[in-house]
This record gives C-alpha cells, sequence and structure tokens, in this order.
C-alpha cells in the first residue's frame, strides 16, 4: 500500500501546545466505509477504481483478503486503487484468509463468501477479535442455508465456509450488539437467490451505519430500498449482485473528531476540509457535542469547522453515548477540563473493543490523578482540581487509547504513551498529523 514513509514510534511523548492554533486539515478516508468498497468493489463485475483508501491496518487486511482469495488489485497511488472485480466467482477455491483484528472485514466477508459458489474458504483472526460476538450473523446466514461453520464453541473464528448459495428472503437481526451484522446480511444479500426483506431492530435511532452500507451498495448497482430511521428498520434488497464503479472514501470522521476537538483545549480554529456537511457517517452527532461543550461549530458540502477560546469546556451533564461509542474516550479526556462533571451511559459494548475502554478511561485518568466513577456500563469523569500528574500512558493496543491521550497531552504537560503504534490500526499518520498543527512529538 502505497504510503509516506514514516516509523510509528514505540513511545511518544507529548509537548503542550502553546497557544491557539488556525489550520485546515484533510483526514485520511473512512476505515469502516473504505472496507465496504473495496470487498464489493473485489467481488463486483468488472474493474472499480477507489480512492481514499486508508494506510490502516484494517484496510491492509482487507485487501490482504481480496488477494489471498486471488482477486488482483493495482495501487494507483497513495490510497487509490483498481480492482479487478472477480464477479462474484472466487479466483481460489481454497484458501486461509487472516483478517487479523478487522472487524468490518470479518462481518462483511462471510456472507460474500458464502453465496459465491464453488469453494472452501477458512478465515482465521487475532485472539482479540475471536472474542467479539458473530454469533447473530453466523446463525441467520445458516437460516439462509450457508454453510458457515465456526471451529469452536464461541460462533466465532476461526470460521470455515464453503461456497453454494443463499436463499435469502425474511430475517431479523438486533443491532444490540453491532450493526456490522445487519450489514453483513445487506452486502451478501444481491446474490441471494430471492434478495431479502432485513428487519433491524434495537438500532440507535441516531445511527447512521445502516444507511451508509446502503449508499455504498447503490454505487455498485444494487437495488437497495430502506424504511426511514427509528429503533426498528427494514431494509429491502433486490437480486442482482454488484457491478463496477468508481467511488470515492471520504474521511474518517471520528479521526477527524480528535483534531476538530483540539479548539477546546488550545484555542483557534480547525477546519477539516474533506468531511462532507451531510456526512451519514455515525459520529456526527459528536459535533453537537462539541458546541454543547461551547464550541462554535459550521459544516458545508466541503468540510466542517470547529473554533473555540481553549479550556473554557462547559460540563455538568450525562449523555447517551449508544452511537458515539467510538468518541467515548476523546470525550472522557475533554471532561478533565470541563466546568463541572460529565456522565457517559449506554456504553457496556465498549467492554469489549480493542480493550475494555471503560475500564481504560477510569484507570488512565486516576492515573493522572483524575476523579472517575464507574459502573457496568457507564463512566463519569469529574473535572481535575489541580495539575495532572506525569504520567506514562499504556495504550493497551487500542488505536483510540492513542489519539484521546495524545490529545490530552497537547494540553497538559507530562503524558508519555507506550505502544503508540497501535494508532496504525486506523491512522498510521496520526503523530505526522499532529506536527503539522504545531506538536512536539518526541
Amino acid at each position: 500500500m502505497a504510503k509516506e514513509n514514516e516509523p510509528l514510534p514505540d513511545t511518544a511523548r507529548l509537548t503542550p501546545l502553546e497557544g491557539p492554533i488556525d489550520c485546515v486539515l484533510h483526514i485520511p478516508g473512512s476505515k469502516s466505509i473504505a472496507n465496504r468498497v473495496l470487498l464489493m468493489a473485489g467481488m463486483a463485475s468488472g474493474d472499480s477504481r477507489v480512492s481514499g483508501i486508508p494506510d490502516g491496518d484494517d484496510s491492509r487486511h482487507a485487501l490482504a483478503a481480496l488477494a489471498g482469495l486471488g482477486i488482483v488489485h493495482d495501487e494507483l497511488g497513495i490510497g487509490e486503487y483498481r480492482i479487478h472485480g472477480c464477479g462474484h466467482v472466487i479466483p481460489r477455491e481454497q484458501a486461509t484468509v487472516d483478517i487479523g483484528s478487522a472487524g468490518t472485514v470479518g462481518r462483511f466477508l462471510p456472507g460474500l463468501l458464502a453465496s459465491a459458489g464453488r469453494g472452501e474458504w477458512r478465515l482465521v483472526s487475532t485472539d482479540q477479535l475471536a472474542r467479539r460476538p458473530l454469533g447473530p450473523l453466523v446463525e441467520q446466514l445458516r437460516a439462509w442455508g450457508g454453510d458457515v461453520q465456526p471451529e469452536t464453541d464461541g460462533l466465532s473464528f476461526p470460521l470455515r465456509i464453503k461456497g453454494g448459495s443463499l436463499a435469502g428472503g425474511d430475517a431479523t437481526i438486533s443491532a444490540a450488539a453491532s450493526t456490522q451484522f445487519a450489514s453483513g446480511l445487506m452486502l451478501a444479500a444481491p446474490y441471494a437467490e430471492r434478495g431479502a426483506t432485513i428487519r433491524i431492530t434495537d438500532l440507535d435511532p441516531d445511527d447512521r451505519y445502516i444507511d451508509t452500507t446502503a449508499d455504498y451498495m447503490r454505487r455498485f448497482g444494487a437495488g437497495v430500498d430502506c424504511s426511514p430511521g427509528g429503533r426498528e428498520r427494514v431494509v429491502t434488497i433486490r437480486p442482482g449482485g454488484y457491478h463496477a464503479a468508481d467511488v470515492g472514501v471520504e474521511a474518517d470522521l471520528n479521526s477527524a473528531l480528535v483534531f476538530l476537538a483540539l479548539p477546546l483545549l488550545v484555542g483557534g480554529t480547525v477546519r477539516v476540509a474533506n468531511i462532507p456537511g451531510d456526512t451519514r457517517q455515525t459520529g456526527w452527532q459528536m459535533l453537537d457535542v462539541l458546541q454543547r461543550l461551547d464550541a462554535t461549530v459550521a459544516s458545508d458540502n466541503n468540510g466542517v469547522t470547529v473554533s473555540a477560546i481553549g479550556k473554557s469546556i462547559r460540563g455538568g451533564f450525562d449523555l447517551d453515548m449508544r452511537a458515539l461509542a467510538e468518541s467515548a474516550l476523546l470525550l472522557a479526556v475533554l471532561a478533565v477540563f470541563a466546568d463541572g462533571p460529565i456522565g457517559m451511559t449506554n456504553l457496556a459494548h465498549v467492554r469489549h473493543h480493542e480493550t475494555d475502554r471503560l475500564k481504560a478511561i477510569a484507570e488512565l485518568l486516576a492515573s493522572l490523578g483524575v476523579t472517575v466513577e464507574e459502573g457496568d456500563d457507564w463512566v463519569r469523569v469529574h473535572p481535575a482540581t489541580q495539575p495532572l500528574r506525569t504520567a506514562t500512558i499504556d495504550s493497551r493496543g487500542d488505536h483510540r487509547v492513542v489519539t484521546a491521550f495524545a490529545l490530552l497531552g497537547l494540553a497538559a504537560d507530562g503524558i508519555t504513551i507506550t505502544d503508540a503504534a497501535a494508532v496504525s490500526k486506523t491512522f498510521p499518520g496520526f503523530f505526522r498529523m499532529l506536527r503539522t498543527v504545531g506538536a512536539s512529538v518526541e
């Protein structure tokens, strides 16, 4: 994968920024969208041109998975590829595919393989991903006639899949644990004999992942209709498969939010120029949260701009974070400098992310001298009442821990992050971009 040459640090020490900032940034593309695009392009008939693919571990695993199945791609430039679609006939009829910790690949690929005709494939992953739930997807693919066999009792990876056909038809699946199960069914449905009518329950009404999946499916020629938003939605998908397309991937909003939040800590203005104002990425509500914290937010078709005076952060509220889980660590760091405690609820599922993120918030902030309360599915961060202690922050292998505490290190002295290379999962150029806004990273 083409990229700028930059070694990732094992340890990173941050120095606080002086004074307000004023910058315009281009953030790498969304890995969640990119992996949808790459897998659809790989299965489509004809050659697709895709751009904005981020240089992160998850996208690398998506490209490697395609290559392992015999689906060829050409690098055209940084983040730009020509994918030679296989027309849903997998060139390599037997293969073991290592998907690493790429949860999106692990949830999107099984249905595409189960419906692909002749072949038998084995999907293997890291232990961390194998501990994350997969059962609802496996059970529904089997209900459609898919031959999907976990090798353990945990209904997870390693996973053996025999190609054949999927009947499709009616299905009901819960999004309580993850919307990726529903997206995995949706992505496979154009290759089901009858298409599908999928009832998705337990949704957060503000969650846009289903719309994102549907939007990009349409770009590859799939016929998709979605009922209006709410806690339950019905998605109807007509049979017909995917066809080649030229598709660009917009900036990753969760990565962008780390930089858009920076004015709240140091003052000034940050603009991210490659996020459309009407983005469907889940996490857009965090822009409203930044306003609630006392930032000024403006958006248009070409980007999002956030301004603030710095360390004048309003707190004193609780927030349901079900649709904002990826920003929990970011908000926890901002809460350290607020004028009142900030509570975050409905976060039980983040205990099963790259690390137990609620535990990470409580323990890592406590090491800095911050008071934190923690429950089964909630956490409350109290404002710091004295200068933060000097501390070494163990990232616990979690890219969100790295980015959140790096942000804190630009506002408070003495923050060192170990295993900082964990940021490579989604944003290998993170520290390089920090330097572009004037940060000192040793």
